[in-house]
């Protein structure tokens, strides 16, 4: 007898086929070894204590010296840079200037942090040059730029007023400053200085078109419009008062500098 054959393989199905790819490509799902799970844990817990000891053991800012205030309270400056009990390596200078500068009498600021426990504050202040009172009647600082400002120390401006029948003003805003230097002039106009009957001058800014006038207690004015070529107007007024030192008078209108106009005419 010849050599038996064994039956060729029956063909796999299209499925078996699928199966037998599927299970060779599935990974092998292995567990985490919980050596390194509890070692990774530990290093995260000993890492926040760590953080918190740090933490806890830097020093914070106790003492804050300020220097340079008039106009702003020495315990207003302190709270307003939000220095106290803040942790001295991690305070920034920076922030608590522009704190500072946030105070509209306050030009700018200069912040030291001091290892290891304390920071000193030099503030540059504004200069006051007059006083605006608001038609509310609220009495402000201005400097020159036009910056309104609260003071702690009602002596620290000129004796000068301009009183503003316009919408009140808020601290810290800015009004023009050609226009606030012109009101300030007037100001300083000195009773009886351009004719006897001119006692008690006022400055006012009015809310109308006329602009800047100087009141008088006489019941008269000068009106003086806006602050452009100013010194025109007031050499003009002059020259006029001077040269009709009796004349009833409403008002002289010098709004224009090459045009007076008189009431009554």
């Amino acid at each position: 007898m010849g050599p038996r054959r064994c039956p060729p393989a029956a063909p796999l199905s299209a499925r078996s086929r699928s199966r037998a790819r599927t299970s060779r490509r599935r990974p092998t799902v292995r567990l985490a070894d919980p050596v390194r799970v509890g070692a990774a844990i530990v290093a995260v817990l000993c890492a926040a204590a760590l953080a918190w000891v740090s933490a806890s053991l830097t020093p914070t800012i106790g003492t804050v010296q300020v220097f340079g205030a008039r106009h702003v309270r020495v315990g207003q400056a302190i709270a307003q840079s939000d220095l106290t009990d803040a942790q001295t390596f991690l305070a920034s200078a920076a922030a608590a200037r522009a704190r500072l500068r946030a105070l509209p009498a306050v030009r700018d600021a200069r912040v030291a942090i001091l290892l290891p426990s304390s920071a000193n504050i030099a503030l540059v202040e504004r200069e006051a040059t007059g006083r605006w009172v608001s038609s509310n009647g609220l009495e402000w600082f201005v400097d020159a730029d036009g910056v309104i400002f609260p003071s702690a120390d009602a002596t620290a401006a000129p004796q000068l007023r301009v009183f503003d029948e316009r919408p009140p003003q808020s601290a810290g805003t800015r009004l023009d400053p050609a226009l606030v230097q012109v009101a300030l002039r007037v100001a300083a106009i000195a009773p009886g200085e351009l004719r006897s009957d001119a006692t008690a001058p006022r400055a006012v800014m009015t809310a109308g078109p006329i602009g800047l006038v100087l009141r008088f207690a006489t019941g008269w004015e000068i009106r003086f419009g806006g602050p452009e070529a100013f010194d025109d107007k007031l050499a003009l007024a002059k020259r006029y008062l001077r040269d009709n030192p009796q004349r009833r008078l409403d008002y002289v209108d010098v709004r224009s500098p090459d045009r007076i106009v008189v009431s009554p005419q």
